[in-house]
């Protein structure tokens, strides 16, 4: 019995010397770092419609990339306007104009007569820009607005020159000024007034004093920037001897017209020959006294290079 009690007593004092089993720490959780934002993505709206079972009935083919709508297509839009313009042009060549229009002698007389002539023309790259329609539907809201404030006398006048027979419409007459009113896009504008409108309302203004007896002394050219927020009016004098110089080309037309004969290119520039239509045309049928403006521009370039030099005789060759 002792001797089990002594294995007892040593026991005891044995658990006395051993620590209490302390609790594992678990290591902290790391803190998970936060999600930065992705920048947006473009969002493919025709892939979304396609991945998307609610629209699946709408056809591949009526969905506008360009717009990114279903109720608007852009490309439709466009595709109508061209188709607005060509139909106008047409109208304009299916019946006969006796008279000369002033704003046809301000341009190329020799691309006119292509016009007027029917010659053909790729119609989708004359209107290769189909928002002028758009611009010439604004100039004209332009228009009246302006005529239906200001205070002129006439506006709309239509005259005709019967010794020229040539004809036009003037926008706006106040006592002893004619107003020519022209939209303009605003990066296109220089500050200052184009010579061809210039030229156009000066035709007006002599017309109105050789043959109906008015007495216009200045012309007034009104700029309407196409943003709305800007107007600008110059005054320039009336120039007789210029409308003359220009209203003579309108029988040289009229009788090329009645002749079949291709005029001269009266009128041509370095900007209407660039962009013409008709300029292949125009290479083939040779002027007779006044060349195009690119050839003039080809005539005057070698002119520019330098001379080559003389070629020695054959003494000289002969004596070296």
């Amino acid at each position: 019995m002792s001797q089990l009690s002594n294995q007892y007593d040593q026991l005891l004092d044995y658990l006395k010397t051993q620590k209490a089993p302390t609790k594992k720490k678990t290591p902290a959780k790391e803190s998970k770092p936060k999600k930065i934002a992705k920048p947006e993505e473009k969002v493919d709206t025709k892939k979304l419609l396609e991945d998307s079972k609610i629209h699946s009935y709408i056809p591949d083919d009526k969905f506008d990339i360009e717009s990114k709508s279903l109720g608007f297509s852009v490309k439709k839009f466009t595709t109508m306007m061209r188709g607005k313009l060509i139909e106008e042009h047409k109208k304009l060549q299916s019946y006969e104009r006796p008279y000369i229009s002033v704003t046809e002698l301000c341009d190329c007389i020799r691309k006119c007569y292509y016009v007027r002539m029917r010659y053909p023309v790729n119609l989708n790259k004359l209107y290769n820009y189909p928002y002028l329609y758009i611009i010439q539907k604004v100039g004209n809201e332009i228009h009246e607005v302006i005529q239906g404030l200001y205070d002129f006398a006439e506006t709309e006048k239509t005259v005709v020159s019967e010794r020229f027979k040539v004809k036009g419409r003037i926008d706006g007459i106040r006592e002893s000024f004619l107003c020519e009113i022209k939209s303009i896009s605003d990066d296109k504008f220089k500050d200052t007034y184009i010579r061809e409108h210039y030229v156009q309302a000066n035709i007006y203004a002599y017309i109105l004093n050789e043959e109906y007896d008015y007495k216009i002394n200045t012309i007034t050219i009104i700029y309407v920037m196409r943003s709305l927020k800007r107007i600008v009016a110059y005054d320039l004098p009336v120039d007789k001897k210029l409308a003359e110089s220009i209203l003579n080309r309108a029988p040289i037309l009229k009788s090329s017209i009645e002749t079949s004969q291709v005029p001269d290119p009266f009128g041509s520039t370095d900007e209407t020959c660039k962009y013409c239509l008709y300029r292949n045309q125009c290479k083939d049928d040779k002027p007779h006294e006044v060349l195009q403006a690119f050839a003039k521009k080809q005539k005057s370039t070698p002119k520019a290079n330098k001379q080559a030099p003389a070629k020695k005789s054959r003494k000289e060759a002969f004596l070296l």
